[in-house]
């Protein structure tokens, strides 16, 4: 046989043998020992199904389908997909945490034990990747109870940082190092797992820990961020849309018209991605169909199809305009400052963060909406994230080979603004975002710079 008939029959054998049920009919078994295969196996379904496609992909009966139970056990077992997703999750999540502690509560320098728990991580998201995928990537597709969850989590592995890092039992909430850190992390990890790159993971721990390390305990004066509040009831969109997204609300003269067609189409198709984001930024994924895009855009049902051939298309167009229209504001305000790299991030920084401002519906699509999507949503998404680290690349020959800047810090700090620009917008404070610049740009030139030089570019100091 040859060795990749050897290797799927070896997998497709492991698979069955995950998924064996105990035996039926009167077996004399425990019956909460059933119960407990039964929620295994649906758990390991869910792990599985998400890492294939995705969250919002999977249906009750795949579930049940591949784990071997009835739909009528599923429902005996979980309230829905969702309560499944949660049972998961926090499973993955705990057993993840107690790895980690495990090693990270040794004796020796907080630096030894740092890196001793960032192995234990990377070792665990090598060994079992789809169940990592789903701890970070996953929970973004779920429902409003997943993504607390996650919240929880976080906010519980933050102030565990604070204690081990600071000494002190809560953090500064206008100081963001840790979550930016948390970030980044997540990041590199999801990247290697999205590509099927896990293995990687161990040799990037040192890289990692050394990036993490080189922010000082206390943030600098002058660079503190205004603090989220958790998001109310209710959500939405509150900051202002910009002039040009209320231009592109009005709809073209009906009848004959003499304006170029070229000029038409691209009228309407910028109608229909600003629909598409605000209708998914205000109500939510779900409530995205194709006529709720089509009145909001005022354009008919065939306009739409014209240019989409489905809500599924829409939004991946609405992410592609609005991060393109990102990329191409904040690569104009850095190429303004050829000779002044530090200058050129800081002036980039700021021009994204404006323009995430002044188009809200575009940011919550691209920063928070893209994970609830699909996996091409990710794979743009990823591209992106690319893009804005090649930005960092010239601070590389900037701090010189004495630096010894790790060759992840790149695609970590990308990662790590990424997150604090989620926590604003998820939590509709996307107004207070311009207030948080100076600190972003911090975060990106630290590893590069020195914290003193970087948090003088920040605030603007060093022209």
């Amino acid at each position: 046989m040859p060795s990749g008939s050897g290797a799927a029959a070896s997998a497709a054998d492991g698979k069955a043998q995950r998924y064996r049920p105990l035996p039926t009919g009167t077996h004399g078994l425990d019956p909460e020992l059933v119960k407990r295969d039964q929620r295994e196996r649906l758990q390991q379904a869910m792990v599985e199904l998400i890492a294939a496609k995705g969250y919002p992909a999977v249906r009750i009966v795949d579930l049940a389908k591949l784990a071997h139970v009835s739909q009528p056990t599923f429902y005996s077992l979980y309230g829905d997909k969702e309560d499944l997703f949660v049972s998961a999750y926090e499973e993955i999540a705990r057993r993840s945490a107690r790895v980690v502690m495990e090693a990270y509560d040794t004796d020796g320098p907080h630096a030894q034990r740092v890196v001793a728990g960032m192995r234990a991580w990377a070792r665990l998201a090598a060994a079992e990747p789809e169940a990592t995928s789903l701890l970070v990537l996953g929970a973004f597709g779920a429902g409003p109870k997943a993504l607390a969850r996650r919240t929880r989590m976080l906010e519980e592995l933050e102030r565990a940082i604070h204690v081990s890092r600071d000494g002190a039992p809560a953090s500064d909430p206008s100081d963001f190092t840790v979550k930016a850190i948390i970030g980044g992390v997540r990041e590199v990890t999801a990247a290697r797992l999205r590509e099927g790159r896990a293995g990687e993971l161990p040799a990037l721990v040192d890289g990692l820990t050394a990036w993490a390390e080189c922010y000082p305990r206390a943030l600098p004066a002058g660079l503190q961020a205004p603090p989220v509040a958790r998001r109310s009831a209710g959500g939405g969109v509150t900051a202002e849309p910009s002039e040009r997204a209320r231009r592109a609300e009005g709809r073209l003269p009906s009848g004959r018209s003499d304006l170029p067609r070229q000029f038409i189409v691209k009228s309407q198709q910028e109608r229909i991605v600003d629909a598409t984001a605000a209708i998914v930024a205000e109500k939510g994924l779900a409530a995205l169909t194709i006529p709720a895009i089509a009145k909001r855009a005022n354009v008919s049902h065939q306009t739409f199809y014209d240019i989409y051939s489905s809500k599924h298309d829409a939004f991946l167009g609405a992410q592609k305009v609005g991060m393109h229209q990102a990329v191409q504001i904040t690569d104009a305000a850095y190429r303004r400052h050829p000779d002044d790299w530090p200058r050129a991030v800081a002036a980039g920084a700021r021009a994204l963060i404006d323009f995430l401002v002044s188009e809200p519906a575009h940011a919550h699509l691209s920063l928070v909406d893209t994970f609830a999507s699909c996996p091409e949503a990710l794979e743009i998404r990823s591209a992106t994230i690319q893009g804005f680290a090649a930005y960092l690349a010239p601070g590389y020959e900037l701090a010189g080979e004495e630096a010894n800047v790790p060759a992840v810090a790149a695609e970590a700090i990308a990662g790590g603004a990424w997150q604090i620009m989620h926590h604003y917008i998820d939590n509709d404070c996307i107004a207070e975002l311009g207030q948080a610049v100076p600190q972003l740009t911090y975060f990106a030139l630290t590893p590069f710079l020195g914290a003193e030089r970087a948090a003088s570019y920040a605030l603007g100091d060093s022209v």
